[in-house]
């Protein structure tokens, strides 16, 4: 299982709260990975990792026009 994964599936919906995937949220340091945006939200099945943070995450196609538009 990914560790982003792990993430939701442990923490997100434990904590009846959704983190915004964004992969520009995120900073690694020394090999850890810190989640440093400022939003958190209600938990809702539409925005979790497996719904919405995962096409970020991955090769998907939106991914793939974020980096084509951003870079």
């Amino acid at each position: 299982m990914p560790a982003m994964l792990e993430v939701d599936v442990d923490n997100e919906r434990i904590a009846n709260t959704n983190i915004d995937y964004f992969p520009t949220n995120f900073v690694v340091n020394n090999g850890e990975i810190f989640y440093i945006d400022y939003e958190c939200n209600d938990y809702m099945e539409e925005w979790n990792f497996e719904n919405w943070g995962i096409k970020y995450w991955s090769k998907t196609p939106d991914f793939l026009k974020y980096v084509e538009e951003h870079s």
